[in-house]
This record gives C-alpha cells, sequence and structure tokens, in this order.
C-alpha cells in the first residue's frame, strides 16, 4: 500500500495541509510553462491556453500530489512529512490535528475577503502595477507581443512616438516592461471577469501565497506551527500592500517557496523522490518568468545541488533537470521578449546577477570534481567535525554569524555616508523592523544561529537548503535593497524571499524553546511560553500594517477610464499632446479603448514644458483627416488645447480624484494621500 495513502497513514490531516500547499505551485508552474510557448508564438487566446495549460496541470498536479511523502504514525523507519523543531532527526510521529490545515485555510479565507474589500484599481500607469494591469489587457485581447502601434493610422505626421511609463518602442512597436508571468495570470482574470476579475485575482494571489507559505512552515518548523506563520505574514503590511494592486511579488513566492517546499517533501519521500525533485526545480526555475531577479534569490540552488551530486542522491539530477528546464523560457522572455526591460533599464542588477551564477556554477563544478576525486582515491567522502569536509570551527563560526550581521547593519545608518545623500537604503534592516518589530528579529536571529551550528553538524537536512536561500536572500537585501527607498513602495522587495525567511526562522526558534521546555514536562510553561511569543510575533506586525490597513488606494480608476473610453469614438486616432499624461494613460488608451494612440517625443523638462508644438499638433490633426479618421486630442489642461479650439469641441474626458500610496522614508507608512488626474480632450467640430 502506498506511503501516501490516507488508509495507510491515518493522517488525512496532514495529508490535506500538503496537498492545500502543494497544488498552488504544481498549478502554477503548469501554467506558466505552458502559457508562455503560446504567447511567444501570438497564440495566447483563451482556447489555446485552456487547453495546453488544462493538459498540462491534468499531469502535473495529480502527478505531483500522488508523489507526496506519507506519514505512519509510530513507523519510525517510515518518511515523516513534517519537522518536529529539536529532534535531531527531522520528523514528527505524532498525528496532524485538523486544527492546523483549518487553521491555516480560515487565515487565507480572511485574508482574500479583507484584502478584496480593500482592493486598488490599479490600472492607471503610475507604478508597476498599472504596468502590469496594462500588459495583461494587451495580451489578453492581441494574443501575443510586442504591442502594435498602429502607425499608418496617424497618416504619417511628424514627430510620432509611441512608448510611455514600462513601455519601450523598438521599432514602431512597444515592447511592455517587467517578465511575463504575472500578466499572462492577470490576463486569465480578464477573459474571465474583464478589469475587475484581473484586479480580484491580487487578493486571490496573497491569499494563496498564505496557504502556500503555511505549507513550508509545516515542513520545516511543524504542523502545529503552521497557523502561526500564516498569521503572521498575513497581517504583515509588505503581503497586504502587494496583494491589493496587480504586484509580482506574491505569485514570485507562491513559485518560490512552493519550489522549496518540494524539494523538502522530496528528501522526505520514497519511491516519489525524483517525481518530486524535478518538480521542484520546474518551479524555482519558472519564477524567472515572474521576477527578473529570481536567479538571484536561487542562487544557493547550485553549490545545493553540488552536494547532492556529490553524494549521489537520487534527487540530483532529476532537480538540475528541473531548474534548467524551468529558467528556459524565463531566459527566452528576458533575451528575446523583455530585452529592454531586463538588459537595459535593469542591465546594472541582470549582468552581476548573471556573473555571480556563472561563478558560482564554475566553482560548484571544480569542487564537484574535486571531491569526486576524493572519493575514487579514499573510497569515502571527507568527513571533518560531524560533517563531510567541513572544519571543526566553522558550525561555531556559523552559530555568531546572524547576530553579528545584524548588529552590522543595524548601526549602519549611523556611519554609511550615503544616508547623509538621501540614499534611505541604508537603513534595510529597519525596514524589516517596521514591519515585523524586534522579537521577531531577535528569535530570527536565534533561529538562524542554531539551525546554522546543527545544519553544519548534520541534522535537520531538510533545513539545508531554506536556510542556505533565506540566509542569502535576506543578505544580499540588507546589503543592497536595490529599489527606490520609500514606503510601502520599497517593503515590496521583502515578500518573496526576506519576510518569509524572518517569519520562518523566527517561528522555529519559538517551536524550539517550547519543545525543549515541553521535553522537561513543564507543559503549563510551555504554553505559557508560547502564547508569550505569538503575541511578540502577531502584534507587532500587525501595528506595522495599522496605518494603511484599512485604507483604499486608486479607487475609482476603472470608472474613470472605461468613461474616457466611452467618449473616444471608435475610428478615432489619438494624439497625447502632453508628455506626462501620455506616460500615464498612453498604454491605457490603446490597450482598453482599443484605438490607436501616439504622442511626441518628450522635451527636455516635460513637467515645465509638457505640450508639443502647435505646428506638430496640427501636422497630425491634417494627416489624421486625410485618411479619413477622426483626430482626437488629449492633454493635461484644457489650456494646452486652446489653439484648436477653434476648430473643434474641447471637453474634459476624465477627471479622476482618489488616493494614492503614500511616501514615507524614515518611518512605515500610516496614511494614504491624494490624487488626482485629468484629461481634456479635442475632436473636430461636428464629432461625436
Amino acid at each position: 500500500m502506498r506511503a501516501d495513502s490516507v488508509a495507510a497513514d491515518g493522517d488525512e490531516a496532514g495529508l490535506l495541509l500538503a496537498r492545500l500547499s502543494a497544488a498552488p505551485v504544481l498549478a502554477a508552474t503548469a501554467f506558466l510553462l505552458a502559457g508562455f510557448p503560446l504567447l511567444a508564438l501570438g497564440w495566447f487566446r483563451p482556447a489555446p491556453v485552456a487547453v495546453l495549460a488544462g493538459i498540462a496541470a491534468a499531469v502535473i498536479v495529480p502527478i505531483g500530489l500522488r508523489a507526496l511523502p506519507g506519514l505512519r504514525p509510530g513507523a519510525a523507519a517510515d518518511p515523516r512529512r513534517w519537522a518536529q523543531p529539536g529532534d535531531p532527526a527531522g520528523g514528527e510521529t505524532r498525528r496532524t490535528p485538523l486544527w492546523s490545515p483549518v487553521g491555516v485555510l480560515l487565515i487565507a479565507i480572511g485574508f482574500l475577503a479583507f484584502q478584496s474589500a480593500y482592493r486598488s484599481q490599479f490600472v492607471i500607469v503610475t507604478r508597476d502595477p498599472g504596468a502590469y494591469l496594462q500588459f495583461a489587457a494587451w495580451i489578453a485581447g492581441h494574443g501575443g507581443l510586442p504591442v502594435t502601434t498602429s502607425l499608418a493610422a496617424f497618416g504619417g505626421a511628424k514627430g510620432l512616438t509611441f512608448g510611455g511609463f514600462a513601455m519601450y518602442q523598438v521599432g514602431s512597436a512597444v515592447v511592455p516592461q517587467f517578465m511575463a508571468g504575472l500578466p499572462m495570470v492577470l490576463a486569465a482574470g480578464f477573459w474571465l471577469g474583464g478589469v475587475n476579475g484581473a484586479l480580484l485575482l491580487a487578493p486571490f494571489l496573497g491569499a494563496v501565497a498564505v496557504v502556500v507559505f503555511g505549507g513550508l512552515a509545516a515542513r520545516l518548523v511543524g504542523a502545529r506551527w503552521a497557523p502561526l506563520a500564516a498569521l503572521v505574514i498575513a497581517v504583515s503590511e509588505p503581503l497586504m500592500f502587494t496583494s491589493r494592486s496587480p504586484y509580482s511579488e506574491p505569485l514570485a513566492l507562491i513559485v518560490f517557496l512552493g519550489g522549496l517546499s518540494l524539494v523538502v517533501d522530496s528528501l522526505r519521500a520514497e519511491s516519489g523522490a525524483r517525481v518530486l525533485a524535478l518538480l521542484a526545480g520546474l518551479a524555482l526555475g519558472t519564477s524567472l518568468l515572474v521576477r527578473i531577479d529570481s536567479p538571484a534569490d536561487a542562487l544557493p540552488v547550485i553549490p545545493y545541488l553540488g552536494q547532492l551530486l556529490v553524494r549521489r542522491q537520487r534527487q540530483a539530477v532529476p532537480l538540475l533537470l528541473g531548474l534548467a528546464i524551468g529558467w528556459a523560457p524565463g531566459w527566452y522572455d528576458a533575451i528575446f521578449v523583455s530585452f529592454p526591460y531586463a538588459f537595459q533599464t535593469n542591465r546594472a542588477s541582470t549582468v552581476p546577477m548573471i556573473e555571480i551564477i556563472a561563478a558560482a556554477l564554475a566553482v560548484t563544478t571544480v569542487a564537484c570534481l574535486w571531491l569526486r576525486r576524493r572519493v575514487r582515491v579514499t573510497g569515502r567522502l571527507p568527513r571533518v567535525g560531524g560533517h563531510w569536509w567541513l572544519p571543526d570551527w566553522l558550525p561555531a563560526l556559523a552559530a555568531t554569524l546572524p547576530f553579528t550581521v545584524l548588529a552590522g547593519f543595524g548601526a549602519r545608518s549611523h556611519f554609511d555616508p550615503g544616508y547623509a545623500a538621501d540614499n534611505f537604503a541604508q537603513l534595510s534592516l529597519h525596514w524589516v523592523y517596521w514591519y515585523l518589530g524586534g522579537p521577531a528579529l531577535a528569535l530570527a536571529a536565534a533561529g538562524a544561529a542554531a539551525l546554522a551550528y546543527g545544519c553544519l553538524r548534520g541534522r535537520w537536512p531538510s533545513w539545508a537548503l531554506p536556510l542556505m536561500t533565506f540566509s542569502w536572500s535576506i543578505l544580499v537585501f540588507l546589503d543592497r535593497p536595490d529599489i527606490t527607498p520609500d514606503q510601502p513602495w520599497a517593503s515590496r522587495r521583502l515578500v518573496p524571499a526576506v519576510l518569509p525567511g524572518f517569519i520562518l526562522l523566527a517561528v522555529w526558534a519559538v517551536a524550539w524553546a517550547c519543545g525543549k521546555v515541553r521535553d522537561g514536562n513543564r507543559r503549563g510553561l510551555a504554553a505559557a511560553v508560547a502564547a508569550c511569543a505569538c503575541a511578540l510575533l502577531v502584534v507587532p506586525a500587525a501595528l506595522g500594517a495599522a496605518g494603511t490597513a484599512l485604507k483604499r488606494t486608486y479607487g475609482g480608476e476603472v470608472a474613470a477610464v472605461e468613461g474616457l473610453c466611452a467618449r473616444i469614438p471608435r475610428d478615432a486616432s489619438v494624439v497625447i499632446v502632453d508628455g506626462p499624461l501620455a506616460d500615464r494613460i498612453g498604454q491605457v488608451v490603446r490597450g482598453m479603448c482599443g484605438v490607436p494612440v501616439a504622442r511626441y517625443r518628450d522635451h527636455k523638462d516635460v513637467t515645465r514644458y509638457p505640450a508639443a508644438p502647435t505646428a506638430l499638433v496640427a501636422n497630425a490633426i491634417t494627416s489624421i483627416e486625410r485618411i479619413g479618421r477622426t483626430p482626437v486630442l488629449l492633454a493635461a489642461t484644457e489650456q494646452e488645447l486652446a489653439a484648436f479650439a477653434g476648430d473643434g469641441t474641447v471637453t474634459q474626458g476624465m477627471n479622476l480624484n482618489t488616493t494614492t500610496d503614500g511616501t514615507f522614508f524614515l518611518s512605515g507608512p500610516d496614511n494614504v494621500a491624494p490624487y488626482s488626474l485629468s484629461a481634456w480632450m479635442w475632436e473636430p467640430a461636428g464629432g461625436s
């Protein structure tokens, strides 16, 4: 009888939690791997996507779920599904309580309901969510890239261009910014429910991320601690912020942390170990389709693969193969589809990332060859300090590093001269403190120290890759956040790996301490310690989100855009004469109103001199009318269209008054800010 059989292991609740947290990453991987080739071929339409993604999911999801490791209480030789902190064998022998999966699921459902009620309508391109949504709107309606500009619809008018915020003009076409993963998912939302369906996917992805994170916590800390981990991340401001608007980070968390969960599962599985390792590699690699910097987070997978290969573990080759296959569409996207974004805008980070990956591959290859040679000569791997080839002093040193690193970054703002130059990235550790609180930082450092010592002494093998990954991601973030350092905007960088890493390490430290107290037959004291520690983790995280949790942003944008689209004639060729306005709504009008849009080249200072020269605008009007289309001009103010008022009608096409995210540099966000945007429209006399 199979080890994952409910009848065999009697742990229905454990199997439920395992499957609930594994299914999303398997489904997301299937959709991304199936959908991207269709997008690259220009066939990203509902029917082909439904068929190909459905076939991929029908294969990947059941295979992955059947391969999950089982749990037979009392059978010590069997693989163990969940961790048990403090147990060097890393296995939980008790049945999973039903309240564990139910608790995680209820937290996710509550998160979904709350976030849906406060979701944004981020449609206009002022920052990344608007760009993601417009990317999705285009491919949902046109099936592929690049964005066509209908150059002929302007009759050869002089001086026109077609780019804007997050939209790169390449030749006569436009290439959207960002990787294609999230836009493909949002496009499915457009097919199912229009723009509101796409916007609802943001809180849905956040809720799924809560479940996936809870599953990883169960695998690494224990099923009884999964609800606590899920609750802490659910009430944290960074996840709330990124799951109210179409940000890529929640989807990245699902794929990346879900991949780590599958790695852990593969280490505990019997017959399904190779299958789970292959699927884990696919998920970790596919995360590149979601975020351009995901290979940097996955860098520790390379040395980890090396040690698997040296030890000839059965997971090594499938994991390597899956990672290579998963990376392929992402690198194709970066090089051939999103090249301006990946290698022009982000060249300063993409090129060093590739160099570091190449160096890691080279060093790992050399180390593997050397170690295999030692095996051939001596017949065994060198073993020092309780673990192969490691010096005796290394575990003790590793245990001191978390405290040293956090202390160093905590003091960084006091001696780093960049702070005086308003480069607030020197406050990177403060960002984590604002959103999680001091107790979480202290507990995470203690957990990292204990785990580093234990892993290097041969304990807790399931923690090896997650600990390497979280430590690396946290260190890179603290050293170089690499984002405009205003809050809450900058908090998005915490979501895929940094925030989960701190939370998991802190929860592990609490669970480990409670386990030690309970082992001394002091169950009452253990319960008190657990309750206090839970409060110290949940309350500061909730307080970090209190300033913005009950406030909506970007409301009314859908109605404003739909109203503008309704006023534009179907045979119009739209020319936006104001530079800043063209940046914000050029692709909105092109993609959501379905009419050709052009603009003029930016002046050196579009803030002071936004409007295009009158002669060029007059030439565009004449050129468009000459080919039998209706010219429409858009501007930010009525005055910019005054020169043409005698030849047509000027009306206000859009008047948006809403709120936007605040801008805070020296604290976490505690409020939102007002935001308004107007669009004035000119059309010829007698126009509709």
